[in-house]
């Protein structure tokens, strides 16, 4: 005859699998976490968008001149905004001008969807910039991955469902409680070539911009980006 084992100890067994279970999923939520937050907290969320030609990050500090000079950068687009009264849009000015990249000055707003003359001016920057260029905000998460991904439909040919990617939780984007209105251009026009069955070209895109797109400043021209700090080209131009 077999002998039962006790109430007890099959208890004990059972609370000390569960226990084991839950320690390993937490174990493993800790550790996606870690490779997906890991560019974010550790690497200033610095990556490739196109190895070589254009990089992303988010605002690099005290680390920007070893950057500019390894990836041999030509530009800089800062569209984080900023002033002289900060320490590091003044340390990012001065580490550009000794590197002699180019610094495009392009505040852009987080929270809101893009309008038809910053993506023109945006579009217009990475047809005659200086290559390699580095694309940074603050965190480097959302703006810096709709210039991302505008640039990879306007210089790659890589379509609307593919350059929206650029927007990743890899790099903290998380689309909620305003970021998402910056997914507005490309899943407009993906929608409007699919209406039309038709397929992506640089050209086309532009073409929508300016005829399609949907945005508060429809009437408004756009500028083109010029080399310099905001506060110089204001200085220049009262005089």
């Amino acid at each position: 005859m077999s002998r039962e084992e006790p109430e007890g100890n099959r208890s004990k067994g059972a609370t000390t699998a569960r226990d084991w279970l839950r320690a390993g999923c937490v174990q493993g939520v800790i550790v996606a976490l870690a490779v997906v937050f890991h560019r974010p907290m550790f690497g200033a969320n610095f990556a490739a968008v196109e190895p070589g030609l254009v990089y992303r990050s988010a605002q690099l500090h005290e680390g920007l001149g070893p950057v500019l000079r390894e990836n041999r950068i030509a530009s800089v687009l800062n569209l984080r905004g900023g002033s002289v009264r900060d320490p590091w849009y003044r340390h990012e000015v001065e580490a550009t001008a000794v590197s002699g990249a180019d610094f495009y000055d392009f505040p852009l707003r987080p929270n809101r969807k893009p309008t038809r003359s910053e993506l023109l001016a945006l579009i217009d920057l990475f047809e005659r910039c200086r290559y390699p260029i580095l694309i940074h905000c603050k965190s480097g998460a959302d703006r810096t991955g709709m210039a991302s991904g505008l640039y990879l439909m306007t210089r790659e040919g890589t379509p609307p469902e593919e350059a929206v990617k650029a927007f990743s939780i890899v790099h903290s984007h998380i689309a909620l409680g305003g970021p998402e209105h910056l997914h507005e251009p490309f899943l407009e026009y993906a929608s409007w070539l699919k209406s039309r069955h038709e397929t992506h070209s640089a050209d086309r895109f532009r073409r929508w911009v300016i005829e399609e797109y949907r945005a508060p400043d429809e009437g408004k021209p756009f500028q083109p980006l010029r080399p310099g700090t905001r506060m110089a080209r204001r200085i220049a131009a009262a005089h």
